[in-house]
C-alpha cells in the first residue's frame, strides 16, 4: 500500500509541475495582451514548418493581417475557420499569436494537487516502520470504597 500511495503522489506531483508550470509559463506573457477573434486566411506547409495567415480587427476597429508559425496553432486551424488570438495593442501585427488558453488546465492541476497531498499523507501513514496506534484500554470505571 505504501509503494502505491507513493507512486500516485509522485505521478500527481509530476503532472502538477509539468502542466501547471507550463500553464503559468504560458499565462505570464499573456498579461497586458488583448484578445480578438481572427479569421484564418491561409494555412501553408506542414505542422512543424508551416505558417498560418490570419486577419482580425483590433479594439479600435483597425483590420490587421498577421502570420504565425503553424505549430503554435491548434491542429484544426483551416482556411476560413475562426480562432482566438492575442495581440499587443501597441503593435498588433508583430505581436499577434494564437491564444492557447492556459487556464483550461488549472482545474486539472487543482485535482492533481489534491491527489498528491492525499496520496502523500496516505504514504506517510502506511510507511514501513510507522508505529500503529495502540488500542485504548477499556477502564473498569470508578471503584467505590
Amino acid at each position: 500500500m505504501y509503494v502505491l500511495c507513493l507512486m500516485v503522489a509522485v505521478c500527481a506531483g509530476l503532472y502538477l509541475v509539468t502542466f501547471g508550470g507550463g500553464a503559468i509559463a504560458a499565462w505570464v506573457p499573456d498579461q497586458g495582451k488583448t484578445r480578438a477573434a481572427a479569421r484564418v486566411l491561409d494555412v501553408e506547409g506542414d505542422r512543424t514548418s508551416g505558417t498560418v495567415d490570419f486577419e482580425f480587427t483590433t479594439g479600435e476597429g483597425r483590420t490587421v493581417r498577421a502570420s504565425a508559425r503553424r505549430r503554435l496553432f491548434k491542429p484544426g486551424a483551416e482556411t476560413g475557420s475562426t480562432v482566438d488570438v492575442l495581440y499587443d495593442p501597441r503593435n498588433p501585427a508583430a505581436s499577434a499569436r494564437y491564444d492557447q488558453k492556459p487556464a483550461r488546465v488549472l482545474p486539472w492541476c487543482a485535482l492533481a494537487l489534491a491527489v498528491a497531498v492525499l496520496s502523500g499523507a496516505a504514504a506517510y501513514r502506511t510507511r514501513p516502520g510507522a508505529q500503529k496506534p495502540e488500542p485504548r484500554r477499556q477502564g473498569r470505571g470508578l471503584r467505590r470504597s
